[in-house]
């Protein structure tokens, strides 16, 4: 981790959540930190597959982890202003246990 950055965000660039629009997300993110501030806070990544490929796009941040899935431009604003802006995760966005790719 660079030395400002209190957390890692990584969104999924699994094949899944690539053709839900991940790069367009990954665009959106980076800049929406960069223009609230925190992009030296947040070091964010792309990440592989993290098996909730029916609900992807998904973003994992530590510390935690918190799994966001079925994110969208409005969901990524969101996470921007309430979880890293402000500390507090954003409840209805949470990924659940019960979203996890069966095997």
């Amino acid at each position: 981790m660079n030395s400002q950055a209190t957390c890692r965000a990584y969104l999924c660039a699994g094949p899944h959540c690539a053709s839900r629009g991940y790069a367009a997300l990954f665009r959106q993110l980076e800049a929406a930190l960069w223009q609230a501030g925190l992009d030296a806070a947040v070091e964010l990544h792309s990440g592989g597959c993290q098996d909730h490929c029916d609900y992807g796009p998904n973003l994992l941040i530590w510390p935690g982890p918190v799994r966001y899935a079925q994110l969208d431009a409005d969901a990524i604003a969101r996470i921007v202003e309430q979880h890293f802006a402000g500390g507090e995760p954003v409840a209805d966005l949470l990924a659940t246990p019960a979203m996890r790719r069966k095997r």
